[in-house]
């Protein structure tokens, strides 16, 4: 049987992180009798953790600690492993606040269990975020039972318990934070944000949203206001998870002369039904064909280790408007080279560059050749071949 189980309380408060043995692994068979116990006054904190019983025991801490201030967000993640005749028991309580301060917030953990699994991660936030909470999955054989309250006087009162008596799965969240903490946050990312393409070409397009902030989000939609809707991965994602996405369309004569400035937005909400937002551009340079013309050549048939092969590049206006800002690459450089020319209608350059063979060649060699260059129109134009030589 599996249980799932998530519940989020929020209050401005800050919290201490004590977690776990002080440091290390502990792992072997016998007793176990384990505690640790945390107050202090000044910040209105108390932790208490304790477990007691006879078997097989690893515990320590889990993925490295991770402490980031972009977010303002530090966790600590400590691993149990333990399995006996006789149960382990264990309580947990963390307490914060007090009634004459305004507000008490307590989280309550209990288990008696002869097999259990547990992975705990406490977050404490830090700079302007006041987020604290824990984040636990477990598998035992046993009993589990969890609680936790928040009181504000003449405001509000949150209660929740859960107790579970068998063989269970279960992943629950329990989060403390502000108001601004509760607030979903997604990002999108679109790949490529930048690209060129002619007519006729099939144009592909990838998306990224991932669950910045610290509460899930569900129902997500993706539009791109070139395709549509595009289906995502998943449509619900808890905090750091990533959906995915992919698109393709083709590029069509009556886009010339572009660009296509695109606009890409993806919606979802929290559990309370507040909106998460996020939006990207995506930016296609179109090509037009009819204005370039480039033939490329080489000066002997074939190559092998130590040749010094040259290569002649011909570039011809055949299009009814001069052409300036003109780049050509090719894939033996893979460096764009300005040519400080202005061709008008009808006119042409010749182009060499020499590529020294050093290594044998284990096929052909092949050199892919593009030029683009803008029309005195505003257009972009190009042209595109390649040069294969076999082996001698």
């Amino acid at each position: 049987m599996k249980g799932r189980g998530l519940i989020f309380l929020f209050l401005g408060v800050c919290l201490l992180l004590a977690s776990g043995p002080a440091a290390g692994w502990v792992s072997g068979n016998g007793a176990v009798d384990v505690s640790r116990s945390v107050v202090n006054r000044m910040e209105g904190f108390e932790y208490y953790n304790a477990m007691a019983g006879d078997g097989s025991l690893e515990i320590g801490p889990g993925a490295k600690d991770i402490s980031k201030s972009g977010n303002g967000l530090g966790t600590r993640t400590v691993r149990l492993s333990y399995s006996g005749d006789v149960p382990l028991v264990g309580q947990k309580r963390v307490e914060r606040g007090s009634l004459f301060s305004g507000t008490k917030t307590t989280i309550e953990e209990a288990f008696s269990a002869t097999e259990i699994e547990k992975e705990q991660t406490t977050s404490v936030g830090s700079d302007n975020s006041q987020v604290v909470g824990t984040n636990t999955k477990l598998s035992f054989n046993g009993t589990y039972m969890t609680s936790s309250n928040m009181h504000q006087p003449f405001s509000t009162d949150i209660s929740s318990h859960q107790r579970f008596t068998g063989n269970f799965e279960i992943d629950k969240e329990i989060s403390f934070g502000g108001l601004a903490d509760r607030r979903p946050a997604i990002s999108l990312a679109v790949d490529p944000e930048v690209s060129f393409a002619e007519v006729g070409a099939v144009v592909t397009r990838n998306y990224e949203v991932a669950n910045i902030g610290k509460v899930p989000v569900q129902g997500l939609t993706l539009i791109d206001s070139r395709v549509g809707a595009v289906p995502l991965s998943k449509i619900d994602l808890n905090p750091g998870e990533v959906a995915s996405a992919e698109a393709s369309f083709q590029v069509l004569y009556e886009d010339l002369a572009g660009p296509l400035k695109d606009s890409v937005q993806v919606d979802g909400v929290d559990f309370q039904n507040n909106p998460a937002v996020a939006s990207a551009a995506a930016t296609l340079n179109l090509i037009n064909p009819w204005g370039l013309n480039l033939t490329a050549s080489a000066t002997q048939p074939c190559v092998q280790a130590g040749d010094v092969v040259t290569y002649i590049y011909t570039i011809d206006n055949i299009g009814d408007f001069s052409i300036s800002e003109l780049n050509l690459t090719d894939s033996i450089s893979g460096v764009p080279i300005p040519i400080n020319v202005t061709l008008s209608p009808k006119e042409s350059i010749a182009l060499t560059a020499n590529w020294t063979v050093t290594t044998d060649l284990p096929g052909p060699l092949t050199n892919s050749v593009a030029v683009l260059g803008f029309n005195s129109k505003g257009e972009m134009v190009g042209s595109s071949t390649e040069v294969v030589l076999p082996s001698c």
